[in-house]
């Protein structure tokens, strides 16, 4: 058995990290998964990813401070930076999000099959 996917969650929205949670859950069966970390923006999500590697971030775009495709730019500079799917409920940064190397562009509410098929891709 592979290893489980290792997850980090960067969202302001304390309610849209705990549905994040639910659904990963949920795929825990399909997909092997471990939650490593969790931001409320993306400084907190720099300094905390620095303490507890991930393999995947999932990442809100809209957020106080930095925004999610910033938070991106700078994982770009990272030795073993995670990739980055987008979780948001704007579909007008799409464009932008793959400009940052984003291996996914999930709309909220996500659904757990889109989530599936979007970490699949990350761990192949």
């Amino acid at each position: 058995m592979n290893a489980p996917l290792r997850i980090f969650l960067v969202d302001d929205e304390a309610p849209a990290r705990t549905r994040m949670r639910a659904l990963l859950g949920d795929l825990q069966a399909e997909l092997p998964n471990v939650i490593t970390g969790e931001a409320a923006n993306g400084h907190e999500g720099l300094a905390l990813l620095a303490e507890s590697p991930a393999d995947v971030a999932l990442v809100d775009i809209q957020m106080p401070q930095m925004s999610g495709l910033e938070f991106a730019r700078h994982l770009t500079t990272l030795d073993k930076a995670p990739a980055v799917i987008f979780v948001t409920a704007h579909d007008q940064y799409a464009i932008e999000a793959f400009e940052v190397n984003a291996l996914d562009y999930l709309l909220k509410p996500v659904r757990a099959q889109r989530l599936a098929a979007a970490l699949a891709k990350a761990a192949a």
